[in-house]
């Protein structure tokens, strides 16, 4: 592919080929030599002329000057006079004809034009995707790109177009059981992205303040003090999520100095949701960029194309989290701070000036260890029996590569390495080292990650860990600082009401 480029459509003119016979003949399809090992004309590369090899028998790389023609080098490739107009045979429109033989000035850039044609009429007739429709080829999405901008809802509309005729032109099938006809139709229950791609198809702010998918205007914020030098956005108060009888909702010494009355939020229904979106003058339409207008209630950016579906505004939950990307993002945010890794980890004298305001306490610039600190011989206990882990051929990636002891951390290690880290190596690894309430509160997290990816789980079984995850992100809340509490911590506490309403498969990429 890479020869391909460089030779096919070299990166300057007059380029001289300087590999031998048999990668030329890779690349090009061309071969110098007959099956008898004698000479053979060559071809040259955008035009019918025919090169004589030279009278020796020995072999050359093609391009390469004769004994007659080494003071008579143009960068080494010859032309003749006739190069130009033979090499724009293949072009029928005389216009365009005579516009290409004003942009190449040899063979070589006229095979360059002519491999570009020859695309354009491929991608003219090919399909943008294997089953949509054949008037959506790959040359008309990129001129549409190209011409409104990079607009989500272009891409999208084409698909929400195949899925609208798909529901009302449903298409009659036999049924062997019932031994009729019966009209089928088919529809998208549900999306799975990550979390910037959720925001980008569902329309939806994932940032600042209101940057909870699932609680939206009713997020639950606090802006970090500008003062330690950090604007950080964080989302704390899961006490709205206990029972109101529970005592943690009035233990203000423990949490943020606050009593807590608030009930957790409403979840809007798709029809409020479809109602708000069609009543949004101000609703940016798709194509190019222009100035976006202040967000809906701070939440919408757009309305997607998906509300246009008839069926849309009824789907419970017509969006899914990533449970792998989320386990990706807290796996790396807990060992980051475990480990005190500089560039990961939210721990600092700025992290504990915020823990102790939010508690009314003056803030001090020491930083001791906390409960969660890890010693140094910890921190190697803990490094010893990771890499000390044997895990089957094809399972998952193997710890030595994305962990340094010598550097005491890690990196590069993929969703489902982190997932079975979270999952079944990193509750054996705790086992014995920091403080026994947050060992027993981080065996908590990762059997909740456990439990929701199983391929059987019982309604009654989710509805009590739901209630076990509001209790340990409450008890992370007492340990560890805010900063530790981004959006992909938070969002822990929805992944559970997304797998009773559609199901573990809704929630896995």
């Amino acid at each position: 592919m890479v020869r391909d480029h460089l030779l096919m459509r070299g990166f300057m003119d007059g380029y001289r080929w300087e590999g031998d016979e048999d990668d030329y003949e890779f690349v090009h399809g061309i071969s110098t030599r007959n099956k008898e090992g004698g000479d053979q004309d060559v071809e040259d590369l955008g035009h019918d002329q025919d090169v004589e090899d030279p009278g020796d028998d020995h072999d050359h790389n093609v391009g390469d000057p004769g004994p007659d023609d080494e003071e008579d080098q143009d960068g080494g490739h010859h032309e003749d006079e006739d190069d130009g107009p033979s090499s724009m045979d293949w072009v029928q429109d005389p216009y365009l004809q005579e516009l290409l033989l004003k942009q190449t000035s040899n063979a070589r850039a006229a095979a360059r034009e002519k491999a570009k044609m020859d695309q354009l009429e491929v991608d003219a007739v090919t399909p943008l995707y294997e089953g949509c429709r054949p008037e959506d080829t790959r040359l008309k999405v990129t001129l549409m790109a190209l011409h409104e901008g990079n607009d989500i809802n272009l891409y999208m509309g084409l698909l929400k177009e195949e899925l609208a005729t798909l529901w009302d032109a449903p298409a009659n099938t036999w049924d062997a059981a019932a031994e009729e006809y019966f009209p089928m139709r088919a529809a998208l229950l549900t999306t799975v992205h990550d979390f910037l791609g959720y925001g980008y198809v569902a329309g939806q702010v994932v940032h600042g303040f209101n940057a909870c998918v699932r609680c939206m205007d009713d997020t639950t914020y606090r802006q970090l003090d500008r003062d330690p030098g950090s604007s950080k956005t964080v989302f704390m108060g899961h006490r709205r999520w206990l029972r109101d009888e529970d005592p943690w909702r009035k233990r203000k010494d423990l949490f943020d100095g606050q009593d807590e009355p608030r009930r957790r939020p409403r979840t809007r229904s798709g029809e409020q949701i479809d109602e708000l979106l069609k009543n949004w003058n101000e609703c940016p339409p798709p194509g190019k960029k222009r100035k976006a207008p202040e967000p809906l209630l701070k939440v919408w950016k757009t309305r997607s194309v998906f509300w246009d579906l008839p069926y849309w505004k009824i789907l419970r939950v017509p969006h899914s989290l990533d449970v792998m990307h989320i386990t990706k993002n807290v796996c790396e945010s807990l060992l980051g701070t475990l480990l005190n890794m500089p560039e990961r980890t939210k721990d600092g004298p700025k992290a504990r000036g915020h823990a102790k305001r939010a508690k009314g306490k003056k803030a001090k610039i020491d930083c001791p260890p906390a409960c969660f600190t890890l010693s140094q011989k910890e921190i190697e206990q803990f490094f010893d029996c990771l890499l000390g882990v044997k895990l089957p051929y094809g399972y998952a990636g193997k710890i030595s590569r994305y962990l340094d002891k010598a550097k005491q951390r890690f990196s590069g290690m993929k969703s489902h390495d982190c997932h079975v880290l979270m999952t079944q190596i990193l509750p054996v690894a705790i086992r014995g080292i920091m403080d026994a309430h947050v060992r027993e509160t981080l065996f908590g997290l990762c059997n909740f990650f456990d439990v929701i990816s199983r391929k059987s789980v019982g309604v009654r079984q989710l509805r009590r860990l739901q209630e076990e995850i509001v209790v340990i992100l409450c008890e992370l809340e007492m340990y560890f600082p805010p900063a530790f509490f981004d959006v992909m911590v938070h969002l822990l506490v929805h992944i559970v009401e997304d797998i009773i309403q559609w199901g573990r498969r809704s929630c896995t990429a």
